[in-house]
């Protein structure tokens, strides 16, 4: 039920009235206020924290964060699959993976509502039964939003509304993409029309694989961040790339053209992403006091201002609108959390050893 497809009309509909430019494992029980100081590491992407974050984490409460970074949420699953709590404490997780995550046995469960900041989310967070098991939450929310196709305005002569632009041979080398592979492919499966991007049969992996090869001419590159895919639109190095909603902000905050964004009519994929706490994590009282004492809505509300796409903290939010962004907030999806239970999660495969391997194959083709 929660892995259907968000379609061009829904996502339309859900942006209008915000004019956005289309563009088992152990139980914690919660692991208290006080204490928790000291270092934890910390398995994330570059738009989870700011620096001067990090730097208040260690000066006011005595918490040191060792983040490492990665790319795609496969890598991030096998990373803690090899180590567990021993080398990792803390990690970040998208969607459909956080279940597998806990099936798995690798993280741990807890009360979301011992976690005191925890009353700034939106309460929608709680209908997210995917997230929960065994009267347990799974990952305390940070982000979400479907992935679109951002272009440059000056060199694109039309207004887009499909993916098949992306393979037009007249944009050679001019598309970057994220580093990760189920969703590159499920992104090509999306591009053929195929609704069940994360379950292709294996013809339609093959569909897929093809698909990508044809694309190969006109993608530059592959990042291992979205923050790269940023500074590659601003110098206009590339003309599109498939993005978070908030491109066209932090385009213009780095100094680069106007860049639009587009949803393409054969449907999207999207993300919802959260914090999970590693099982028997050495440092795990560390990281559960990081997530009380610095995911606050002073923190939040300049880390969308920061890295443009919405956030599940409804008090940032409203902060937001109070320091005058609330237009800004708006237009990008920071009032419309809802739009999750419409998108094609993120999630691992059935087959997950085909997917890589299909896209293995289409970059070395």
């Amino acid at each position: 039920m929660m892995n259907r497809g968000i379609s061009r009309r829904d996502f339309l509909k859900l942006t209008a009235a915000s004019g956005l430019a289309v563009a088992g494992a152990s139980s914690l029980v919660g692991c208290g206020g006080g204490g928790g100081e000291g270092t934890f590491n910390w398995m994330t992407w570059s738009d989870h924290y700011i620096a001067e974050q990090l730097q208040e984490a260690d000066t006011k409460y005595g918490i040191k964060v060792t983040p490492t970074l990665f790319s795609d949420n496969s890598e991030a699953f096998l990373k803690v699959q090899q180590v567990g709590g021993k080398q990792i404490d803390l990690v970040s997780g998208d969607a459909l993976w956080v279940p597998k995550y806990y099936e798995e046995g690798l993280i741990e469960g807890f009360d979301l509502d011992s976690l005191a900041t925890a009353k700034n989310l939106y309460p929608i967070v709680k209908e997210f039964d995917f997230w929960q098991a065994d009267g347990k939450y799974l990952a305390f929310p940070f982000g979400y939003s479907p992935v679109i196709v951002a272009y440059n305005p000056k060199y694109i002569p039309t207004t887009p509304d499909t993916w098949a632009i992306l393979w037009d041979p007249q944009y050679k080398g001019k598309l970057a993409m994220e580093l990760q592979p189920f969703d590159v492919m499920a992104m090509m499966g999306k591009s053929l029309g195929i609704q069940d991007a994360y379950n292709m049969t294996v013809e339609q992996i093959e569909q897929a694989k093809q698909q990508l090869i044809d694309l190969k001419p006109n993608i530059l590159k592959f990042v291992e961040q979205n923050t790269e895919l940023v500074t590659l639109m601003a110098d206009e190095t590339i003309w599109f790339a498939t993005v978070n909603v908030g491109m066209e902000d932090r385009v213009k905050d780095a100094g680069g053209p106007e860049v639009k964004t587009f949803v393409p009519k054969e449907g999207v994929v999207g993300w919802m992403d959260g914090e999970m706490l590693v099982k028997d994590g050495t440092n795990r009282d560390v990281a559960w006091n990081f997530l009380d004492k610095m995911e606050t809505p002073e923190w939040i509300a300049q880390n969308f201002m920061e890295y443009g796409r919405p956030l599940f903290n409804e008090a940032a939010y409203n902060l937001l609108e109070e320091q005058g962004n609330g237009d800004r907030a708006r237009r990008y999806l920071m009032d419309k959390p809802e739009i999750v239970l419409s998108m094609t999660l993120k999630g691992p495969s059935a087959n997950m050893d085909a997917y890589i391997q299909a896209f293995n194959e289409a970059l070395a083709s």
